[in-house]
């Protein structure tokens, strides 16, 4: 089915550019609109239905290259590509900084398995309880500082990559390895839940090789949830 052109207002797309041969604009949720120069320079308007569209780039390869061994997901979205790795409990060795500005502290603490997403150049991270990051996995705040109520990671004034299958490992990286600041340190932990960074102290004094799950606080959703939400935009 087309659509014929002269029926529908044009008027509110934006000016063609100088440099611009051809666009695909959507224009309703079934139906693109194609945007093209012709030989002579004319602009012209064609409708193109979502098959036509699909047929058009069914022969375009799409390959995440090698993906990390911790990858559990990876896609495409509105902003570019999104990542999820699923790093399972074990002891990293994080800096903190103390109370006094200067005052730099590491230590070796256990932490559960941390799920970590990136899309675009945003970042989020939760802990999850079983073995193995599924679906309908229930996630917990993860206990440390610098991480907002809802996944966010704060980095500071750490560049991070776009998110990508190239890149994901890099901007673990650099969470893991940029010191932890007293930044969104409350609501972490049962036990003392005012600055999460008290257990994780503990913790490493006692030498403990796991994170007690019982201290976790829960998330408001589950993996597919998140995950939904992170690719929407919603806070």
């Amino acid at each position: 089915m087309t659509t014929d052109t002269n029926l529908v207002d044009l008027t509110h797309l934006s000016p063609i550019s100088p440099d611009e041969t051809a666009s695909l604009m959507i224009i309703t949720g079934d139906q693109y609109l194609l945007r093209y120069r012709e030989k002579q320079g004319a602009v012209a308007y064609k409708f193109i239905s979502p098959a036509a569209v699909r047929a058009a780039f069914a022969n375009e390869r799409i390959d995440s290259t090698w993906l990390p061994p911790s990858a559990r997901r990876w896609g495409m979205a509105k902003e570019g590509e999104w990542i999820l790795l699923a790093h399972p409990p074990q002891r990293y060795a994080v800096t903190f900084t103390g109370k006094e500005s200067n005052q730099v502290i590491q230590l070796q603490v256990p932490l559960p398995a941390l799920a970590f997403i990136g899309y675009a150049q945003r970042y989020y991270v939760w802990a999850f309880p079983d073995s193995e990051l599924r679906g309908e996995t229930p996630l917990f705040a993860a206990p440390l500082p610098n991480v907002d109520a809802n996944g966010a990671i704060c980095f500071g004034n750490n560049p991070v990559p776009k998110a990508s299958a190239q890149t994901i490992a890099e901007a673990w990286q650099i969470f893991l390895t940029a010191p932890f600041s007293n930044h969104s340190m409350n609501g972490k932990s049962q036990k003392y839940p005012d600055d999460v960074r008290e257990q994780l102290l503990k913790l490493a004094e006692r030498k403990r090789r796991r994170y007690p799950l019982d201290d976790l606080i829960p998330y408001r959703a589950n993996a597919n949830q998140a995950i939904e939400w992170v690719l929407r935009g919603i806070r």
